[in-house]
């Protein structure tokens, strides 16, 4: 059950990662929703609706810098930073949060580099974090991870949800919160 977690945290995190051909062909030809699906089946709580179609690599690219990176107008960041209460917009960027600070912390104990192109509180490296404290059967640090760095995810659906018109982000970004809702309910509370 535990690595099915594992498999649905690394599933999602693909989704909030910058596309290209391996996430439509994991949509495609059904992977992505299989792998899903088999982690959602576990948890009472959380809710699973169909995978939107996804054109090709250049259309999802262009609705992942719409909805995440101000490519036109309003966005939302996938970064925990941009939505905790210290952060006034203006003074500091969404990269000196204490959120990415303890990220960077994590990732260097783990002798892992942080990606260039993300901030270290990236929606994506988050659960990919949460995979691999999973993985490793590291329960209890699970729970204070999650407890910790989760919070936020019902503002950012709620943003995405305000900003963007992309079916399958949309759908993402839901299933993101129903997930690490039903996550915290198993692990956590």
């Amino acid at each position: 059950m535990n690595t099915q977690h594992a498999d649905l945290y690394a599933a999602l995190a693909s989704c909030f990662q910058h596309p290209g051909k391996d996430l439509v062909a994991a949509v495609q030809d059904g992977t992505l929703e299989a792998t899903i699906e088999s982690g959602v089946v576990s948890l009472s709580t959380a809710s699973l609706e169909d995978v939107p179609p996804v054109e090709d690599a250049a259309t999802v690219r262009r609705e992942y810098l719409r909805t995440f990176e101000a490519f036109e107008g309003e966005y939302a960041p996938p970064a925990e930073s941009a939505y905790e209460e210290w952060w006034d917009g203006t003074e500091r960027g969404i990269l000196s949060g204490p959120p990415a600070s303890d990220m960077k912390r994590r990732y260097e104990a783990l002798d892992a580099e942080v990606p260039p192109e993300y901030p270290a509180d990236h929606v994506s490296l988050l659960l990919e974090y949460a995979s691999l404290l999973l993985d490793a059967a590291q329960y209890e640090e699970y729970a204070r991870f999650h407890a910790a760095h989760f919070d936020w995810i019902p503002a950012f659906r709620e943003r995405v949800e305000e900003t963007s018109d992309s079916a399958f982000y949309l759908w993402a970004v839901r299933l993101l919160d129903s997930v690490v809702g039903a996550m915290g309910e198993q692990y956590v509370d």
